[in-house]
């Protein structure tokens, strides 16, 4: 059956799933289901690519993996080998960065007012402290004199027009933080500005970056010396193969007459390093670029990518526990998967994780048929659907089967799991390639 929603496949996963599916199987069985698979030969990739992007635009980087994005610690242990740094919003995630190798100076720490525990951390350990306003800002500086260790931080500014986000200072406060830090240069050291933006609009994240230059002039001209402009992540990654993905969405049946306020933008022409190049290319009202403006004060640009590092690194088996008629069609079902949503996280952001899951059985003399599925989660809540859309299948799904769930790894698999009904959470294996031989590790 034709489905508009089918995933972008790489080609090692396209070889694990067509001949290795006996080993998913067999993994399945032992470990249970859920099932995380994690690459992180393909994470090591996309550092590189993205690396080699900013050799090639001969701009000064710095690229932290937003460690919110997924929790095993292999990628963090892969950051560490590819000398990027790690963010991160908790003493926990700060911890596991450093047990992965992630030097304190390679950690950046975000989040709203931070606790006194980890901006303590962050102050032991030299990490970069993302400073969301002038009560935080006064925090750290009274810290700093306490344990007699200055603070390395970015300021992070509101850059756009917006009452919808929580994070960052108004412009109109710039000036007097700036006061702030000079008045306390010893204990607080200004190495540059930050912002948090939400969507994935080049344009907003390039006019972005000259408002935040804008505001390392302002603090140059006082004394001060910042050298860096953070803009966080917003790098899409395209997950489906049909970039027609938005009209097909009207001929799409969903469980319950569900509706959403919006999906990700599923299909992008542009790589995250095309995008990349697109944020850098936005000018000022001088025209001038960017990059250029970046280049010509000898600035570096800061990234914290997640979903961008983590695409095509992972993908979740689910075992089928049953399948049944939706009442009142002639050819939509509901069947129910082990686990839960929350093993799926897109529901959280009341939206639909669209590409279609792959159907995996060891009946190959199934009848065939055209059949469509919405898969919903072992648990008593009718809001616990992983999804909500009739999937297109040839054959019906039975007892034992595993859906496959393709690109979980950034923000999917694991961001909201928890062990509701008393469900123990879903393991993970990291499996890797080498010279074609399959070799896998279970994660704890």
């Amino acid at each position: 059956m034709s489905d508009a929603f089918t995933a972008k496949l790489h080609p090692q996963t396209q070889i694990l799933l067509t001949e290795h599916q006996a080993k998913l199987f067999e993994w399945a069985a032992a470990l249970g289901a859920p099932l995380h698979l994690v690459f992180p030969q393909r994470f090591a990739e996309n550092i590189e690519t993205l690396q080699a992007s900013f050799i090639t635009l001969g701009l000064e980087h710095e690229i932290y993996f937003a460690k919110k994005a997924n929790k095993a610690q292999c990628f963090t242990q892969v950051a560490s080998n590819h000398d990027i740094g790690i963010d991160v919003a908790s003493v926990q995630e700060f911890e596991l960065a450093l047990s992965g190798g992630i030097q304190g100076v390679k950690i950046g720490v975000s989040g709203p007012h931070k606790s006194d525990a980890l901006l303590s951390l962050a102050l032991v350990h030299q990490a970069l402290i993302a400073i969301d306003s002038s009560a935080e800002l006064s925090s750290v500086i009274t810290l700093a004199r306490q344990r007699k260790r200055p603070a390395r931080v970015l300021l992070r500014l509101q850059t756009q027009p917006t009452t919808a986000s929580r994070f960052g200072s108004p412009l109109c406060q710039l000036t007097p933080l700036l006061a702030q830090c000079r008045e306390y240069e010893e204990w607080v050291s200004l190495e540059g500005f930050s912002c948090h933006l939400s969507g994935y609009c080049p344009q907003a994240r390039g006019e972005s970056i000259h408002t935040l230059i804008d505001a390392i002039d302002e603090a140059r001209q006082i004394g001060l010396s910042p050298s860096k402009v953070n803009i966080g992540g917003g790098l899409p990654v395209s997950y489906l193969q049909n970039e027609q993905w938005q009209q097909a969405l009207d001929f799409e049946c969903f469980f319950a007459g569900k509706t959403f306020a919006g999906f990700y933008p599923y299909h992008n022409e542009q790589s995250p390093a095309d995008t990349l190049h697109a944020i850098l290319a936005v000018k000022n009202a001088h025209g001038q670029t960017a990059l250029a403006a970046l280049r010509q004060r000898s600035l570096t640009l800061m990234l914290e990518p997640g979903r961008a590092l983590l695409d095509e690194a992972g993908i979740s088996l689910f075992k089928v526990q049953g399948t049944k008629p939706y009442l009142g069609t002639s050819d939509c079902h509901i069947a129910t998967l082990s686990g839960s949503s929350l093993s799926l996280s897109e529901q959280w952001f009341e939206s639909e994780y669209l590409p279609s899951p792959l159907l995996l059985t060891a009946h190959s003399n199934r009848k065939q048929g055209a059949y469509r599925v919405a898969f919903g989660g072992a648990t008593c809540l009718d809001s616990d659907m992983l999804s909500w859309r009739f999937i297109p299948l040839s054959q019906l799904p039975q007892r034992d089967d595993l859906m496959i769930y393709l690109n979980t790894a950034g923000y999917q698999m694991d961001s909201n799991e928890s062990e509701f009904h008393s469900m123990p959470l879903p393991r993970k294996i990291a499996v890797t390639w080498e010279n074609n031989t399959l070799s896998w590790q279970l994660l704890s």
